[in-house]
């Protein structure tokens, strides 16, 4: 989807002079990429981006939320990209969204049951999120508590070096396929790595499971773009972007504690500061992170800190598989309900099974 961001009070009057979204609103992508669809959250107070075009359904002629999942189909998809243009960037123009033709809609009573349906796969994958977004929560004000991001011109300090390898070399070589991460996987607020591919191990950083990924270029840097890595198998390397540093703890029970580094005040405003290189192109350097300095905490609190962290991680990379699955059975289940392939009452017993 098209980038989200904070805007200012006078931008946000601007671009919703006409309307401003409401909770089951659409936001459709119109270029870089075209297509993705989003649904407009309840308790949030957004505006559709100069890259959006912005659809309210009819609820008298179509469930809103039927709605999105008939945007999101197979069959509609690729109608919109049949309509994009641009020889560099493919792009859509509000006339194109604004004339497409839909597929002819099933009745009400069938779009309710196939909303209510794939609904319920779509409210466990978000019951899940937000268990996995207060756990980052709470360990996030641990991690502050713990005073270790702190430093005082008196007084005996660390640095990163001391509790953590920056880059770390790989003690055996990769070869063949293997699980790749890139820029666009590496997530900017969540904790975890939820999406990755695979390809030929050749150039590029090397992590395994434990490590975190902190990314090192502009803009990707200043938007928060980190992850605590937790998907490989057994003895896996991952390959990621070059453009990624990679944090790993001397001692395993401290795994998660750079990821918060990350995401502090004082480090961010640090590592921004740190960033060297022409407009557009900067990066932080690895040895300005492995020199950040430190306050010393008791490898007691640190220990505490550790075994919490653990505890609830193990609930979260549950949590994450789990609606990796949903989101599975959805998207199979997606373009066979629309094509009328499968009746609601076999896709119920499906989704029962799953939830």
């Amino acid at each position: 989807m098209s980038e989200v961001r904070e805007l200012n009070f006078e931008t946000f009057q601007r671009w919703t002079r006409r309307l401003v979204p409401e909770e089951g609103d659409l936001l459709v992508a119109r270029e870089a990429p075209v297509g993705p669809v989003v649904r407009v959250p309840a308790g949030d107070v957004w505006a559709a981006g100069q890259r959006t075009t912005h659809l309210r359904a009819n609820s008298e002629l179509i469930n809103p939320r039927y709605f999105y999942y008939l945007l999101i189909s197979p069959i509609v998809q690729r109608r919109l990209l049949s309509r994009a243009m641009g020889s560099t960037v493919e792009h859509l123009r509000v006339g194109d969204v604004r004339d497409f033709v839909l597929p002819t809609l099933p009745n009400r009573a069938s779009q309710d049951a196939i909303a209510e349906v794939l609904g319920a796969l779509d409210d466990k994958i978000a019951a899940n999120e937000r268990l996995s977004s207060g756990a980052q929560s709470l360990l996030q004000e641990h991690f502050a508590m713990l005073g270790l991001d702190r430093f005082a011109d008196t007084g005996p300090f660390l640095t990163v070096n001391d509790l953590f390898e920056v880059n770390p070399r790989t003690s055996r070589k990769v070869t063949g396929q293997s699980p790749y991460l890139g820029m666009k996987d590496l997530p900017d607020t969540s904790m975890t790595v939820s999406s990755w591919s695979t390809r030929e191990a050749k150039s590029g950083a090397r992590f395994v499971n434990g490590d975190v990924l902190l990314a090192r270029i502009t803009p990707c840097l200043e938007n928060g773009k980190a992850g605590y890595v937790d998907f490989l198998e057994n003895a896996e390397i991952g390959i990621g972007s070059t453009e990624f540093i990679v944090v790993r703890a001397r001692d395993p029970l401290l795994s998660v504690v750079p990821f918060f580094l990350t995401k502090s005040e004082r480090f961010r405003d640090f590592a921004i500061r740190h960033m060297q290189g022409t407009s557009g192109r900067q990066r932080l350097a690895a040895s300005d992170v492995a020199g950040y300095q430190l306050a010393e905490v008791e490898d007691e609190r640190l220990n505490r800190f550790g075994e919490l962290s653990i505890s609830l991680l193990e609930r979260v990379r549950t949590a994450v598989a789990e609606s990796q699955g949903l989101a599975h059975t959805r998207d199979e289940l997606l373009p066979l309900l629309m094509s009328g392939k499968i009746t609601v009452k076999d896709a119920e017993n499906v989704v029962s099974d799953a939830v």
